[in-house]
Parts: C-alpha cells; sequence; structure tokens
C-alpha cells in the first residue's frame, strides 16, 4: 500500500485528498507545515505532495530538505504558481505542480504515474548491475563505463557526478546542490561544476550532441535524461 505524506496548511484540503486516497488504496500522512513534514519524513513515505504557500518552514525549504536525503517524488501544490516558482522548484527538486483548485482524479492519475516511474526506477537501478543507456553501460560497483567494448577513463569525481546524475534521473539540479552532493566541499565554486559538466558530457555525448544525456535548464541547472535498462545477459 503506498504512503503518501500530504502537506498543507489548509486542513480541509488535507482532508479531501485523504478521502480520495484512501479509496484508491494508499495510506495517507498528514502534515499541517513543513515543519511537520520534515518531522514526519522517513523512509516509508513513498512519495509528497507538498504545499508551495505555508508560514513557518515553507514548501520549498522543506523540498530541499527532502529532496537531500530521499528519492522520492515530491509533487507541488499551489494556487498561484508562476513560470519563474516553477523553475525554482524544479531547482530544489520537485517532480510536479498541480495548481489549486484541481480535479481529484487528475491528482491521482499523476500521483500514480509518479509511483510507478519510481518503483520502476527503484526496480532497475541496483549497484551490483550493469545499467545501460543508449551505447553506455554503467557498472557502479565495479567503477565502469563502458561505451560498447571501450572502457572510458573517468576521473573520481566524474564517476561520482555521473554516479550521482544517474541515480537522479528526469530531476534538474543546480549547480549549487551538485557541489553539495558531489563535491561535500564549499572550497569550490559554481564555475568547477560547469568544468566538470563540460568534461563529462563529451565522454558521454551522442554523435555531435553533447547534451543528449546531460541537458542544461536554462537558468536552474542540470537533469540526466535516457532510458535506463539492464543490458541482456
Amino acid at each position: 500500500m503506498p504512503r503518501i505524506l500530504v502537506v498543507d496548511d489548509d486542513k480541509r484540503i488535507v482532508k479531501m485528498v485523504e478521502q480520495f486516497l484512501t479509496l484508491e488504496g494508499m495510506n495517507v500522512v498528514k502534515a499541517y507545515d513543513g515543519r511537520d513534514a520534515i518531522a514526519l519524513m522517513d523512509e516509508r513515505i513513498d512519495l509528497v505532495l507538498l504545499d508551495v504557500n505555508m508560514e513557518d518552514i515553507g514548501g520549498m525549504e522543506a523540498c530541499k530538505w527532502i529532496r537531500e536525503r530521499y528519492k522520492v517524488p515530491i509533487i507541488f501544490l499551489s494556487a498561484n504558481i508562476s513560470s519563474a516558482d516553477k523553475i525554482l522548484g524544479l531547482g530544489y527538486g520537485a517532480d510536479d505542480y498541480i495548481t489549486k483548485p484541481f480535479d481529484p482524479m487528475e491528482l491521482i492519475a499523476r500521483i500514480k504515474a509518479h509511483l510507478r516511474r519510481y518503483t520502476e526506477y527503484n526496480e532497475i537501478f541496483k549497484p551490483d548491475q550493469a545499467i545501460r543507456f543508449g551505447d553506455f553501460t554503467f557498472i557502479k560497483s565495479a567503477h565502469r563505463l563502458m561505451k560498447g567494448e571501450e572502457e572510458l577513463v573517468l576521473s573520481s569525481t566524474e564517476f561520482k557526478l555521473l554516479t550521482f546524475l544517474i541515480e537522479h534521473p528526469g530531476v534538474v539540479f543546480s549547480r549549487k546542490m551538485l557541489l553539495a552532493e558531489v563535491w561535500e566541499s564549499e572550497h569550490y565554486d559554481e564555475n568547477t561544476v560547469t568544468a566538470y559538466i563540460k568534461r563529462l558530457r563529451q565522454k558521454i555525448r551522442l554523435g555531435e550532441d553533447d547534451q543528449a544525456y546531460i541537458k542544461s535548464v536554462r537558468g536552474v541547472g542540470y537533469i540526466f535524461e535516457a532510458e535506463l535498462c539492464h543490458p541482456e545477459n
């Protein structure tokens, strides 16, 4: 039974969402602000439905905290979503937006779609198994990246950066977030990320397209997009 964390300072919305999700066989954990969401978040949560505008700790801040620690899908709820807010939310790690007022059936459909993709991803990505995307085969446990029969030489930092991106497909990360996750140090600036992304792109380019897998999101950062699968035995 999927476990959904529903976070909104409007208790009526939380109750309404709980009723619909319960009818769909989902277990709902309720929170009414960002602080409660952080306190209730754990490994049992499968998806987070998060209001953007809340007092104390807002949705953006709660999203950032959750994304730094968990890979579960995060869907924002908001009555007023500007393009700038959408870009900011994606930068913090949100997976989707739904505008209030919303059709409950559309909400359920989106939740199911994200749960399905998240489940499929977890079944695919196992550290001791090879992962293929395009002509490339990635083996985390062996610290290897192959292009066909050729083994590509990656520095330890390049490999760590690629590993992080592959483990979070379809999520936009700012340069600042990548610095925190990959370099884990304040002694580097964002230009370091730019340089390493460029080097990595050159090694996993598709023909002349060096952004085939690591794409730029204007004004935000980078996103890894590829169809991941296990190579046939």
